[in-house]
């Protein structure tokens, strides 16, 4: 088994809503419980198609994106973190935790709201941060605005959808209308089901699976489709060249292999498996100028739910090296 297939397992939650999973390992870790932010806004506005709750005051400002059906819970984490000594600005997407979809183009809409925000609001050269398909979000932003922000973090978010990289843009097209064509005619069981098959291969603790899937349940099955339609067919590779702010891709190294990753696998040690890892991340940034790829042990998908500390101090640290 390659170290380019391995390192799939994790890369394929970037839009695993779609898809079903097998069964994943139970192995305990330091988690911490979503929807629990214990802090209040300080304001909850519109901007374009987004929710954006803002919380502290400082600079830079932090902009925190989550990823597909994951509505601000996903960040409650950061909030706690960050608020005390930055201004905190949390996004939802339209069409996820109960908003209304929008019209027109899903990923277009958000990026112009990205925009909207930065420049209604005067941040003056923000921190985006982004996980799964915010990842993306904040990938491409940086790409197109990067003299707008300080830096860019993606939490396992990449710039081409990884079991797509060797793909044309026609197969892609057609891999994304199949798929995302079953997440839009899915019943609300069929729909949730799929989630927390899927969750269980994201989320290294148990407990936190049915928690994490009930509010990702409260997204719009066709907002979902139509987030997870533009991502596969996406690819930000070509424009890599222009994404010139610093960059910090964070990945997950989960604790068991899979079983697809074959018996030779379950012999490495992490510091082999996490090598791996962050070879084939780094693969997918070819011509980016400016980043830097760190991978988090002992954690899946939700690494902000899995490993909350290893994550926000490897964020922390990037900060406070950004120029001022």
């Amino acid at each position: 088994m390659t170290r380019l297939r391995r390192a799939l397992l994790p890369a394929i939650a970037l839009g695993a809503l779609a898809l079903s999973s097998s069964s994943a390992s139970r192995a305990q870790a330091a988690t911490a419980s979503p929807g629990n932010a214990g802090a209040n806004p300080t304001s909850v506005t519109t901007v374009g198609t987004f929710r954006v709750e803002k919380y502290g005051a400082g600079s830079p400002a932090m902009v925190f994106i989550p990823g597909l059906s994951c509505g601000s819970w996903v960040w409650d984490g950061a909030v706690k973190t960050y608020a005390k000594t930055h201004a905190v600005y949390v996004v939802t997407l339209a069409g996820f935790d109960g908003l209304p979809a929008a019209s027109g183009p899903a990923m277009d809409g958000a990026d112009a709201s990205l925009l909207a925000l930065v420049t209604g609001e005067k941040l003056k050269r923000p921190v985006i941060v982004g996980h799964s398909l915010g990842g993306f979000l904040a990938l491409r932003f940086g790409e197109e605005h990067s003299d707008l922000v300080s830096g860019i973090v993606a939490v396992d978010g990449l710039p081409v959808f990884p079991t797509l990289a060797q793909s044309t843009p026609e197969q892609r097209g057609s891999i994304a209308d199949s798929i995302t064509s079953q997440i839009a005619t899915a019943t609300h069981d069929q729909y949730l089901d799929t989630q927390k098959k899927t969750l269980a291969a994201m989320v290294t603790d148990p407990a936190q699976v049915d928690r994490v899937a009930d509010l990702a349940a409260k997204s719009d099955p066709k907002a979902v489709a139509a987030y997870a339609n533009d991502l596969f067919r996406s690819d930000l590779r070509p424009a890599l060249p222009k994404l010139t702010a610093p960059t910090l891709e964070i990945g997950p190294v989960p604790t068991t292999p899979a079983a697809f990753e074959g018996p030779q696998a379950a012999t490495e040690s992490m510091a082999d498996r996490a090598a791996g890892y962050k070879a084939f991340y780094t693969s997918l940034f070819p011509a980016a100028p400016n980043v830097t790829v760190v991978m988090i042990p002992n954690s899946k998908h939700f690494i902000m739910i899995d490993q909350p500390k290893a994550l926000f101090d490897t964020i922390t640290a990037f900060v406070a090296k950004l120029p001022s």
